[in-house]
């Protein structure tokens, strides 16, 4: 689809497979988006994270990468309920409930396991908050 040129600052969160992240950073950039939160791990191969710095950079793009559940409203709008109640907890859970027929892309998508791919954006969360 065509986007309308910014009429003032435009930011992307990048949060797609990540072989298609390479290109989703271009088109962003593209699109006139001076500022980009990156999901990790970014791209597939260090050649392809080399070639997108280097495109942001030419551009005067900042890009950011890291966990986009850090800053999800959700995950704000939870901690705040559990501050305001003595002894409450929150529950990270990861809910990734594949078909048996979508498992072939699934792992295909995950080749370098579920486990780091995956539960590693509530890991990532229980460690930030919680220590």
């Amino acid at each position: 689809a065509t986007v309308p040129p910014p009429t003032g600052p435009r930011m992307a969160l990048i949060a797609g497979r990540t072989a298609d992240n390479p290109k989703l950073l271009r088109d962003v950039i593209e699109a006139g988006c001076t500022k980009v939160m990156l999901e990790k791990p970014g791209a597939t191969t260090v050649a392809d994270l080399e070639s997108m710095a280097a495109f942001a950079e030419e551009r005067g793009v900042d890009v950011y990468m890291g966990y986009n559940k850090n800053i999800a409203s959700y995950i704000t709008k939870a901690r705040k309920a559990e501050a305001k109640v003595p002894g409450a907890k929150t529950k990270l859970v990861t809910l990734n409930a594949y078909k048996r027929e979508e498992l072939e892309e699934c792992f295909t998508r995950n080749a370098e396991g579920m486990l780091k791919n995956m539960a590693i954006h509530e890991l990532a969360l229980a460690a930030t908050f919680y220590g």
